[in-house]
């Protein structure tokens, strides 16, 4: 049976190079499909990498299995600001190791359960789930005080 793992997966930019399963758990290696990034400073464009080191990040369960995923964090090095960009990915927060729909789930379930609970449901630690907990909540906050965008 061919199973089609990018679709699965249904993250932006990226693709899966190999996976494993080990019991109830499914490890997928990406591979990132862009090549260029935009220095945030200067605005160059950058394709130059300083370095590349993989993060293994969870994702959302797929039927009834743990996932994780290992991400390649690339570093870029702008030649003309003289700067070392980490290249930020549109599915998780820089120097987390979680996907923000996996984070957004944590908050949904503890708005309905506790920060306890879900701990012990998820195998993360109480102090990581209140994280995540609050920093939704304070993102949710800011996005209720900003004002509408002009159309």
């Amino acid at each position: 049976m061919w199973i089609n793992f990018d679709q699965l997966l249904d993250l932006p930019n990226v693709t899966v190079v190999n996976y494993q399963k080990i019991d109830q758990t499914i490890f997928l290696k990406l591979a990132l499909l862009n090549e260029t990034i935009e220095c945030p400073n200067c605005h160059q464009i950058l394709d130059r990498i300083n370095q590349t080191e993989y993060n293994l990040v969870r994702d959302l369960s797929i039927l009834g299995n743990l996932v994780y995923l290992k991400v390649p964090r690339r570093q870029f090095h702008c030649q003309k600001c003289q700067k070392y960009i980490s290249e930020r990915l549109s599915f998780m927060r820089l120097r987390q190791h979680h996907t923000i729909r996996y984070e957004s789930m944590i908050y949904e379930r503890v708005k309905n359960s506790s920060v306890e609970e879900i701990s012990r449901e998820e195998g993360l630690g109480w102090e990581e789930v209140g994280l995540i907990f609050n920093h939704f909540a304070k993102e949710l906050e800011k996005e209720e005080w900003e004002a509408p965008k002009p159309r």
